[in-house]
């Protein structure tokens, strides 16, 4: 598993640890806080029964009478204050002489509650599916006797239940969405940085190749020049030492010119996309090239349709003039190059052909690398640097489009930019 998945894993992980821990605790302190208020509620009601059962309590008769009348008397007293939910009970023989819980009373020591419980302590017991919520009370009067009451607070945890659930599918829902954005922006950042990564593998490589491109004609000036400065040489010679300075000097110059056009593409420094019209934009490329095609004798072709699309009218010039300059290196006198532009399937293509000596198979995927040449010998004598279809890649990728080569060798070469 890559780094970046395993980070996102452990991010995941601990988020999810987080909204367990955080959503157990509220949970559990959530559902503690229902069930208080609920004692505390019916806690309340068992102290106003018990103490009706005192403000309406006769001590005077009740120790005159017998003892079933005493009994009558309790269960009437009982019957009148407290009504369902509650039961009397002797606390010494534990007999049971009023219950209206709706349940049998068994055993009362079971609920171990201390004798001087208040009404706010309580025990839950489970009966039959149910929630009974136990509380006791030890009222003045009749003496030696408690109240005991017994709710039914099944619904109170059938709502808690419902809370964790609802909870439960928010967690869930904040942990998809988090997650998502989570994964998401780490694959962009890993993406980016891959970007960046690939950028300077690109940009050391073509340092790298700069440095040996102009290794060559440099030790050639140096060289020539120090043979003027001590050597003494013919006229002949000397014609011929200084030809090849100056040839070797302007091929620098376009390397650098090249080099640094490549480079603002890079940064995509001063592009300025409009809706331009591609018959113009040939009409400017045959005026441009039509001269130089006469001095090397090559039939030059140019077939435009009219219509626009949105470019940097001086990059695509540039992409064009690159293109057309490489096919006129590839052919010879006589030779033909054509320069078409049209529509085709919805896409817009610019195509330059020529019936030169073509480019071999094995080469075919590297001539857009950057100083790359098929011909090194042919390509400098030509002034070249092995930069014009990297330089023509680019400028396709900017408009979001691409570029195309199909050669065959001793043929001729077709390069396509679809867009």
């Amino acid at each position: 598993m890559k780094l970046w998945k395993k980070t996102v894993a452990l991010m995941l992980t601990t988020l999810l640890c987080s909204l367990v821990l955080v959503g157990g605790l509220s949970l559990f302190l959530t559902g503690k806080r229902a069930l208080e208020n609920t004692a505390q509620t019916f806690g309340r009601q068992l102290e106003a029964a018990a103490s009706l059962m005192e403000q309406f309590w006769d001590g005077s008769q009740y120790s005159l009478m017998s003892e079933t009348g005493k009994k009558a008397y309790r269960e009437f007293q009982f019957r009148m204050c407290c009504g369902d939910g509650y039961a009397l009970i002797n606390r010494e023989s534990g007999e049971v002489e009023g219950n209206f819980t709706g349940y049998q009373i068994v055993d009362l020591k079971a609920m171990d509650m201390p004798e001087d419980s208040v009404a706010d302590d309580y025990r839950i017991q489970r009966l039959d599916g149910k929630i009974l919520l136990l509380q006791q009370t030890m009222p003045e009067q009749p003496e030696g006797y408690l109240l005991l009451s017994v709710r039914n607070i099944t619904d109170v945890f059938a709502e808690l239940r419902y809370t964790a659930v609802m909870f439960l599918i928010i967690c869930f829902g904040i942990f998809l969405l988090a997650g998502l954005f989570i994964y998401k922006m780490m694959r962009r950042t890993v993406r980016r940085m891959e970007e960046l990564q690939e950028v300077a593998g690109k940009q050391e490589m073509l340092l790298g190749a700069l440095v040996h491109e102009m290794k060559t004609p440099l030790t050639s000036i140096i060289g020539y020049s120090d043979s003027l400065r001590h050597v003494k040489l013919g006229k002949e010679q000397r014609d011929r030492a200084l030809e090849h300075i100056e040839r070797e000097g302007r091929r620098l110059e376009t390397l650098s010119g090249k080099l640094l056009e490549l480079l603002g593409l890079h940064r995509n420094r001063a592009i300025h996309m409009e809706d331009y019209s591609v018959k113009e934009l040939f009409d400017r490329i045959r005026t441009l090239e039509e001269g130089r095609a006469e001095k090397k004798d090559v039939c030059f072709l140019v077939e435009c349709e009219d219509f626009s699309m949105k470019m940097d009218p001086a990059l695509m010039e540039s992409l064009l003039v690159n293109l057309i300059d490489n096919a006129f290196h590839a052919v010879g006198k006589g030779g033909r190059v054509s320069v078409r532009a049209g529509r085709e399937n919805g896409k817009i293509f610019f195509r330059v052909s020529d019936n030169g000596h073509g480019i071999p198979e094995k080469d075919l995927d590297r001539v857009t690398e950057a100083f790359y040449m098929v011909d090194k010998s042919r390509s400098r004598q030509n002034g070249g640097a092995g930069l014009g279809l990297a330089l023509c890649e680019s400028i396709a990728r900017l408009h979001k489009g691409k570029l195309t080569v199909e050669s065959r060798e001793g043929e001729g070469t077709v390069v396509s930019a679809v867009f």
